[in-house]
């Protein structure tokens, strides 16, 4: 019988149906991911899964950073290698990514099948009080069927035992980035040995944790950093969805948060002053329950969770937090820092929580209002344009937007973090979001330069982002629908063009093209925190899609005039949009990659 399944209004275009066209700082950044992901060596990104299982490391050099021989997140990092190289095989079709994906996840399933024994069996020699790596075990033998990381299961029976952060470190949230990217590679390649893997560790984590009780677990899950497990009922759930098998479905319940999940589905804020990065994929996962179950308690708790971090949480360019948390509701400019506001690891999953919202709700542009902010101001901006020897596509950790704040960016193999991983993907996967197709309508939702290729259509995107104006090209294949999304910052883009809610609808017949010009006239706009700083309004300058800033190296605010506005003149700046106070010039976000800014300014009342 056929497992239920609640299905998505439609789907995304498919990157290899899709191609990013030259010309743009998105093409650029793309470019300097794919170079990255060429030169990145396989066996230095396996070496720690090797030592762990005491076989040949191959002459290969260990990885520094979290990635270090005995960093205790070691590993995670090629969880991310395995979704970038899946997404860069499928948007561009080269074989030097497959090639590398499908040595990696080889090896991979090849010290999987070297774990035996019972999972649920395994016991750690350590205690909370004395975790040192040297009592970790050395024998696979015993860790279990299915087990595969870059260490033993001693981190995982420790967490049983709710050893604090710091004496172990996430072991979960590890492995659900193996198990997410072994995921990704089957979804975009159809790799059958990746899904091996995959159901071989939900099979390991399902014998581990069914022993251990509810009120354990959730004991275990909200124990700060220590418990944070990524979004493995996300994974768990895909799991279940690709084999029918209830084992997976059960696992992922085993991952719900009933600290916050409760709340959240009635509406109420139970994220404030809790690690951002820590929650956001479990709302991932809890969308994905509501997939697998129709359970509407898991579809408001994803939902309102992105309502509230959207509303009440949310600095200009779509990231969130100070320090990596959440702070309380409403409260951003009190809490803008010099250089640790906005984790780029935290962006990247709302966009990912923005999107699969969207697939259910495709005539509700919200979702995609979010996703073109976030890209455009935080991601666009977390690369660095400048190549070395040592940083061929340097990312950042995070996005800063305090006074006088200046981006640090990774290097290719002594700074891995959690962002340097998905920092990894990132960059090859802009236009994932931009083509949603349903039965009978094309919704374009990004206006980055890009085509796309299907059985109704095809559509060829020219100009778009940073230039005002765009050109959308399409051939139709058979009578069909497509609708444009209006972004709220600009008023009738498309003038000879219907509208229906938040879009511009244009109806083709099979045989026809059409060409539609967009006009995407910029303006500027202040966008005020809910809260003063020392008496005085706060507000980010945008224009159009994009936050504006201000190259200068004072750690003081910034004050502009009450009637900026008024006064702001643009600018031609090496053909981005740029603007002038006759004081001040003002750029897109994106380009203060190098040197000082501010993104953030008090606003003078008299």
């Amino acid at each position: 019988m056929e497992h239920f399944k609640i299905n998505p209004a439609g789907r995304y275009v498919p990157l290899n149906r899709t191609a990013l066209s030259e010309g743009s700082r998105f093409f650029e950044n793309r470019g300097r991911t794919l170079k990255y992901l060429r030169e990145l060596d396989p066996d230095r990104m396996l070496y720690n899964f090797r030592a762990a299982f005491g076989i040949d490391t191959l002459g290969a050099e260990p990885l520094g950073g979290w990635e270090a021989p005995d960093g205790l997140l070691r590993g995670h990092s090629t969880g991310h290698f395995i979704s970038a190289l899946s997404l860069a095989y499928a948007a561009t079709m080269e074989e030097v990514y497959g090639d590398k994906l499908r040595y990696v996840v080889h090896e991979l399933r090849k010290l999987q099948l070297m774990s035996k024994g019972d999972p649920a069996a395994f016991e750690t020699a350590c205690t909370p009080e004395d975790a040192a790596q040297e009592k970790w075990s050395r024998d696979p033998g015993c860790w279990g069927e299915g087990f595969i990381s870059a260490y033993s299961p001693d981190q995982f029976a420790l967490l049983e035992k709710f050893t604090k952060y710091r004496e172990i470190w996430a072991p979960y949230y590890t492995l659900h980035k193996i198990a997410a990217g072994l995921l990704e590679c089957h979804k975009r390649v159809g790799l059958e040995e990746a899904l091996d893997v995959a159901k071989g560790i939900g099979g390991w984590i399902y014998r581990r944790l069914s022993p251990l009780s509810a009120e354990h677990r959730r004991k275990m899950w909200s124990l700060y950093i220590a418990g944070e497990f990524g979004g493995m009922n996300e994974s768990m759930s895909r799991l279940y969805d690709i084999t029918g098998d209830e084992r997976f479905l059960e696992t992922a319940k085993m991952f719900d948060n009933d600290n916050i999940f409760p709340g959240l589905a009635e509406g109420r804020d139970t994220i404030a002053n809790l690690h951002a990065n820590q929650h956001i994929p479990q709302l991932i996962g809890a969308h994905r329950e509501y997939m697998a179950t129709g359970d509407e308690f898991y579809e408001n708790a994803a939902k309102n969770f992105f309502d509230i971090v959207t509303g009440r949480h949310m600095y200009a360019i779509g990231g969130v937090g100070q320090g990596e948390s959440f702070r309380d509701a409403y409260a951003l400019a009190a809490n803008i820092k010099d250089d640790t506001n906005c984790e780029t690891c935290a962006a990247y999953n709302l966009l990912k929580l923005a999107k699969e919202l969207y697939a259910f709700d495709p005539d509700n542009s919200v979702y995609m209002e979010y996703y073109e902010r976030a890209l455009v101001n935080q991601i666009l901006a977390s690369q660095s344009p400048v190549q070395t020897p040592e940083r061929t596509g340097g990312v950042t950790y995070m996005l800063p937007i305090g006074p006088g704040a200046e981006r640090q960016y990774s290097d290719n193999y002594n700074s891995f973090t959690c962002c340097h991983g998905t920092g990894m993907e990132n960059h090859v996967k802009y236009q994932d979001a931009s083509f949603f197709m349903t039965d009978g309508a094309l919704y374009i939702n990004q206006y980055i330069g890009a085509s796309m290729e299907s059985a109704p259509l095809s559509v060829s995107i020219r100009g778009g982002f940073p230039f005002g104006e765009a050109e959308i090209r399409l051939v139709f294949r058979r009578d069909f629908t497509v609708r444009l999304r209006v972004p709220r910052w600009c008023e009738r883009p498309f003038p000879g063009l219907e509208m229906e809610g938040s879009y511009a609808v244009l109806r083709g017949k099979v045989g026809e093209e059409k060409s539609v010009k967009g006009r995407f006239d910029y303006s500027p706009r202040l966008e005020f925190t809910p809260d003063r700083l020392d008496g005085s309004a706060v507000a980010a300058l945008l224009y159009g899609p994009f936050v504006m800033v201000v190259r200068n190296p004072s750690k003081e605010w910034l004050t502009l005039s009450g009637d900026i506005l008024d006064r702001l003149r643009p600018l031609s700046e090496e053909d981005v949009p740029a603007l002038t106070d006759g004081e001040h010039t003002f750029v897109p976000m994106y380009t203060a990659d190098s040197g000082p800014y501010h993104a953030y300014f008090k606003i003078s009342e008299d």
